[in-house]
């Protein structure tokens, strides 16, 4: 699930920490940490700071499947077996597996692992560790993240594993090849859940270094199966609030950092132009959600005719800033998802126009009240509340927007501040009668399209854990079936393509912006992360595995 990133309160410089006193702080037993880099080069490396996300203080915890577990456990200790990044579709690498094969008909996966790969105890990595990963994901439901009906698992021989599945999975291979394995050795008599892990044994390039309540450190393991693949000695993750991040990036204290910045220019960039940086891919994509098990979202016309009065435009200069551009209609981001919109798609956009928004009404049958307030043929005024974290205040901000731009055409909308937790239980149960929220893009446009409308996620009683505005059709679900069996790329791509006509026709979700990917990056150190030129991997260093992608690529800055 992806939620609205919070803005950070530029308000405040004590407490920032600075580049000097984190250095002062390092050292680490992990080896390579302030060491050199690959290839020989004898000169002392400065370290990478990261700020993936706020944080007062730090306790020791690296189980990934913790709520509390720290920044940095899932790809830099913990790997997975192949990557995948949404912005390299059909591009699945091989990382722990040289291969991941399909049978006939999907249902069993032979992974081939890589030769030479150990653990950071010197224990080698072999495929008993596959099949025990996959089997505790079978046992213990709270550990399968990616929600995979898995039947068997087996070591055919020491470094080739077999999978079995239910049912088909060719879907999901990119979310199967980037589960991040664990050791047998550590983990077969822990919780998986409950346990605390103090000291990660991982395959990882990094093993914990230092660790304090305001800093920990990762350094570079020596005996990583890919050493001269990583340059960078040290990664040190600072304990940063919300409240004093924007100054500690301004103040060029922080390498790669994620999070909302107001005046990104003014506050970050101008100072150092040459060396600062940010990349917004999308992410996902921000809606209005209509709750479709009420009768009122049964009339497309309402659909259609409240879109046309949205100036998405206006929302993304004023409420974000325009840092992102207004939503394709498929609702798949750019330039994330750009490559997989069909070509009849291509140049759609949406138009702004009240007027057309007024006509469709007019002829739906939504008559103005003596307030000047539309009400339906059923009888429901078309005056919404929409419910938002209070300090969710870009969305507040955007449906303030909204309001102004819906009173034109006789239709109220008043965002009301809420608790995070009140957000989202009546999100989940259905509370509402529209809703503003997120879609995270997963690994491809299938997941994002499932997430928005697969009857999937459908449930007798309580809250769904995704589609949220609980469109469910027979349409939809024959795409989904017909891309979870298809077999190759083509087939694939019209099932795609029959869930953005869906989309755009139908409008399940009234699509307003990308989610951004919120990546601030400085280049004074180290240099190679992605941008608009080269869009190898989305940048936040929350983002995993893609993060992996980036430290891999990054050289020491040579100016």
């Amino acid at each position: 699930m992806l939620i609205s990133r919070r803005r950070a309160i530029a308000a405040g410089a004590a407490g920032a920490v600075t580049t000097a006193g984190l250095a002062a702080c390092s050292g680490g037993s992990g080896g390579g940490g302030g060491g050199t880099g690959g290839g020989g080069d004898n000169r002392q490396l400065p370290p990478l700071t990261l700020y993936p996300v706020g944080a007062n203080t730090f306790q020791q915890n690296f189980n990934p499947f913790s709520p509390t577990s720290l920044n940095g456990s899932r790809s830099f200790v913990y790997e997975p077996l192949m990557i995948s990044t949404p912005i390299q579709l059909g591009n699945q690498m091989p990382w722990l597996a040289e291969s991941m094969e399909y049978n006939e008909d999907g249902t069993v996966i032979t992974f081939t692992l890589r030769e030479g790969v150990t653990w950071s105890d010197g224990e080698a990595f072999d495929a008993d560790d596959v099949v025990f990963n996959f089997l505790m994901m079978r046992d213990e439901p709270a550990t399968n993240t990616t929600a995979r009906p898995i039947k068997d698992a087996k070591a055919v021989d020491e470094l080739t594993a077999e999978v079995t599945f239910e049912t088909p999975q060719l879907a999901y291979r990119e979310a199967i090849g980037n589960i991040q394995m664990l050791p047998e050795h550590i983990w077969k008599d822990l919780d998986p859940i409950e346990a605390v892990i103090e000291e990660p044994i991982g395959t990882g390039p990094y093993v914990l270094g230092q660790f304090g309540e305001q800093l920990y450190t990762l350094t570079k393991r020596e005996d990583y199966w890919n050493e001269e693949g990583f340059q960078v000695p040290e990664l040190q993750f600072p304990a940063i609030t919300g409240e004093t991040f924007v100054n500690t990036l301004a103040a060029g204290d922080i390498d790669w950092a994620g999070g909302f910045v107001a005046n990104v220019e003014d506050i970050y960039h101008k100072a150092d132009p040459e060396n600062r940086g940010t990349w917004l891919p999308g992410a996902g994509v921000v809606s209005l959600i209509p709750n479709s098990e009420n009768e009122l979202w049964d009339d497309v016309e309402l659909k259609k005719g409240l879109s046309y009065a949205i100036n998405r435009q206006q929302i993304c200069e004023v409420a974000m800033q325009d840092y992102v551009k207004p939503a394709h209609p498929t609702a798949l981001p750019k330039p994330t998802f750009e490559d997989a919109i069909s070509a009849e798609y291509t140049d759609a956009e949406f138009t702004y126009d009240p007027e057309e928004a007024n006509r469709i009404l007019d002829e739906a049958g939504y008559e103005k009240g003596s307030d000047g307030i539309r009400v339906a043929p059923n009888g429901d005024k078309l005056d919404f509340t929409v419910e938002l974290p209070s300090d969710w205040v870009d969305l507040i901000d955007v449906a303030t927007l909204l309001g102004e731009q819906f009173e034109k055409v006789g239709v109220k909308l008043t965002p009301q501040g809420v608790s995070l937790e009140s957000y989202i239980e009546k999100r989940g149960t259905g509370q509402f009668v529209l809703n503003l929220g997120a879609f995270g893009a997963g690994n491809t446009p299938f997941d994002m399209y499932r997430y928005m409308m697969s009857s999937e996620y459908k449930v007798d009683s309580g809250a769904v854990t995704q589609n949220f505005g609980r469109y469910y059709d027979e349409d939809a679900d024959a795409a989904f079936e017909a891309y979870s069996v298809a077999a190759d790329e083509d087939a694939r791509a019209e099932a795609i393509g029959d869930l953005q006509q869906i989309m755009v026709e139908q409008m399940p979700n009234i699509p307003l912006y990308p989610a951004p990917n919120w990546f601030h990056y400085n280049t004074e150190n180290w240099t190679g992360f992605p941008n608009d030129d080269d869009p190898y991997a989305l940048g936040a260093p929350f983002q995993t595995p893609d993060r992996l992608l980036i430290v891999q690529k990054l050289t020491p800055n040579e100016g």
